[in-house]
């Protein structure tokens, strides 16, 4: 259709930017990242609306409003997307834990492929990058996670129909985090991203805080309160089932009662921990811990490696899809039996050993030296003797003459950094250092795509493979394959 000049300068003249508490009704465009869909006024003002998807019409309110953009919360859909669904849980949208229960799943692999996209069009300077189609988890979109950590509160977060009766007499709480608040936790009765056991062991410690009357810790109100932390954690391969009851102080009365309960009626715990916080800080990793029964561990597999996984270790929380974005993390790095392979960010080497069998030789480089401990026994518990891991600084350690001579000049690099990605000076070692072939992965494809463009004086991008680590959620992980031009 054609625009008329007329049309186009009514269109260029901005209106005032929205009120706060004012309601709008809106056509949403797309889908952005984060979870919102965006709609655009007449003057091309930008909208980010929470709750609402793609192509539906809408009411929303105006919840802070800027020069550029405003965001603003759904009201209410006057015409909804296909993509929707009613979403399955009595929380969503007050719970942190899940964003998308309302998008249909394969309208979410889509619009994460299509996030990728435009962030690597908008930040990483690409002309139509080469984003393959996102890999999801069909047989498993619910009960993926392998740890959850639930928190005690007396100040419960009030659902509005609790509100209207009244009804307010009892606010103790065991459960997940309203959104944005860590000041306020929500009963949580039924989580569908936790694995079902972990349903059965949340709703088996309420009744036994109930039935004990246990005051939850808190420093200024109560400090003499026990609970803090109920965190549970179970391996896909073994079965095996670790509860993780964290205290601000120890009370062996009440963690034996706990236990002999907890093995009459949960068998299949197999082991169970004691943390002790007595600090401040609102963490779920003690100062002290006490092993009740069972071994402290559990061992959970990724690929053909063992993994024994402590209370307080890192291990990806997706067991299944972990070992899919390794695959493909593997695959884009072209390994070859004659390879010398660096895996920077390594933390306790779950890539670096997944990678070991198909290269010459590997070397893990991460700065925690507790995540190297963790990597050196992981290496020697599953008999892998071509890796070796090092603690460094990588802004300092990639162009060490004592590296290079000690492990050799690596062809490939598998990098996997945390959220805000790479240092621009290790991005500048990377480009001295100059291997074959990189592949990278990234939980934050908006910092990876700016790594990424800083690399393409030396770099081409192949191919860019999301992988949906965590359904129902907006998160993203992707891998990128590069290659030296």
């Amino acid at each position: 259709m054609e625009v008329t000049t007329e049309n186009t300068e009514q269109r260029q003249i901005r209106q005032p930017k929205p009120e706060r508490g004012s309601r709008l009704e809106l056509l949403t465009e797309t889908f952005a990242f984060e979870g919102k869909a965006v709609a655009r006024r007449e003057d091309g003002y930008v909208i980010f609306i929470e709750g609402a998807l793609a192509n539906e019409k809408i009411t929303a309110e105006i919840i802070k409003a800027k020069g550029n953009f405003a965001d603003a919360k759904l009201i209410e859909v006057l015409q909804p997307s296909r993509d929707r669904r009613e979403a399955i849980c009595r929380d969503f949208g007050i719970c942190g834990g899940c964003s998308l229960l309302h998008m249909k799943y394969d309208a979410q692999l889509y619009w994460k492929k299509q996030q990728v996209h435009e962030i690597f069009e908008r930040i990483g300077k690409l002309e139509n990058p080469p984003v393959l189609d996102t890999i999801g988890a069909p047989d498993r979109e619910y009960h993926y996670r392998n740890k959850m950590e639930f928190s005690f509160s007396e100040e419960r977060w009030l659902l509005p129909e609790e509100i209207a009766s009244g009804d307010v007499a009892n606010r103790l709480a065991v459960g997940l985090h309203v959104r944005g608040r860590y000041d306020r936790v929500i009963d949580t009765e039924f989580c569908h991203i936790s694995d079902p056991l972990g349903n059965r062991i949340l709703e088996f410690t309420r009744l036994f805080r109930d039935e004990h009357k246990l005051r939850v810790f808190d420093p200024d109100k109560q400090p003499d309160g026990l609970l803090r932390f109920l965190v549970v954690r179970n391996s896909f391969s073994t079965g095996e089932v670790m509860i993780n009851f964290v205290t601000s102080h120890y009370d062996e009365q009440i963690m034996q009662s706990y236990a002999g309960l907890l093995r009459k009626e949960i068998p299949e715990v197999t082991t169970l921990i004691n943390n002790i916080n007595s600090k401040r800080a609102q963490i779920a990793v003690g100062e002290k811990e006490f092993v009740i029964f069972g071994t402290g561990m559990i061992s959970d597999k990724i690929g053909n490696a063992t993994y024994q996984i402590s209370a307080n270790s890192f291990f990806q929380t997706n067991t299944v899809q972990a070992q899919r974005l390794y695959q493909v993390a593997c695959d884009f790095a072209d390994l070859k039996k004659d390879d010398i392979l660096w895996d920077l960010y390594c933390g306790a080497g779950t890539i670096t050993l997944f990678a070991a069998p198909h290269v010459k030789s590997v070397l893990g480089i991460e700065l925690a030296e507790s995540s190297i401990a963790d990597a050196h026994a992981n290496a020697e518990r599953n008999t892998i003797g071509n890796v070796e891991f090092i603690s460094s600084d990588l802004r300092k350690a990639l162009l060490s003459p004592d590296l290079l001579s000690q492990y050799g000049k690596p062809d490939v690099l598998i990098i996997d950094p945390p959220r805000s990605g790479m240092h621009a000076d290790v991005v500048r070692e990377i480009l001295e250092l100059a291997p074959e072939r990189i592949s990278y992965i990234s939980c934050n494809p908006a910092t990876q795509a700016r790594d990424i463009e800083m690399m393409s004086e030396k770099y081409s991008v192949e191919a860019l493979q999301p992988v949906d680590m965590f359904p129902q959620t907006w998160h993203i992980e992707c891998v990128a394959k590069l290659k030296r031009k």
